[in-house]
């Protein structure tokens, strides 16, 4: 179990770096996302919303360390995946 925490908490790291290089990014498709939501909720509402999902995989990682371990890790290959398409498309 302590080691499913670590590693869904290290894959946490990476998503919130991935995150950081989209937020920061200057392509026009991330800011056309993230602009309605930033005008309503707030600019660092996006971070709430990663936060609480590694809080939550972290939660279940505790009660069930292989559902935990694989969801998270599903949602790191899927950001991963988009991270890659945004920053090495041609703009």
């Amino acid at each position: 179990m302590y080691i499913a925490i670590l590693a869904i908490f290290c894959a946490g790291i990476g998503n919130f770096a991935m995150h950081r290089a989209f937020m920061e990014s200057d392509d026009p498709l991330v800011q056309q996302m993230v602009k309605p939501l930033a005008d309503k909720a707030g600019p660092h509402i996006t971070y709430v919303f990663e936060f609480l999902l590694l809080v939550g995989a972290m939660a279940i990682g505790v009660q069930n360390w292989f559902t935990g371990l694989m969801l998270y890790g599903l949602y790191t290959i899927f950001n991963a995946m988009a991270f890659s398409w945004i920053m090495h498309r041609p703009r």
